[in-house]
């Protein structure tokens, strides 16, 4: 079982440094095998987005042995942030006006 404090600690830590400047914002997920990534971008995604936040995700799995694998998500969407699934939690929220 994972426990929840330790992999939020693990997330952010993680992701310090690896947000890209067109990132609105990264909700995460996980089961006992995977966690899944969720970034929210204003533009389309580039490959540097992609491989930035595969970079923090397998940080993540270094944490923890039981997860198995990885499924991040590049979504561009101009909704409003309030209106985002933040599934379990929001990684980072950018300031919007």
């Amino acid at each position: 079982m994972i426990d929840d404090t330790y992999l939020k600690l693990s997330i952010h830590k993680a992701f310090l440094g690896h947000i890209g400047t067109n990132i609105r914002a990264i909700a995460y997920d996980y089961t006992n095998i995977c966690i899944f990534i969720y970034a929210y971008l204003n533009q389309e995604p580039r490959d540097d987005d992609f491989e930035i936040i595969d970079r923090a995700a397998t940080e993540i799995l270094a944490d923890f042995p039981q997860l198995e694998s990885q499924d991040i998500t590049l979504i561009k969407t101009a909704n409003p942030i309030a209106s985002l699934n933040a599934h379990k939690g929001w990684i980072f929220v950018r300031y919007e006006n």
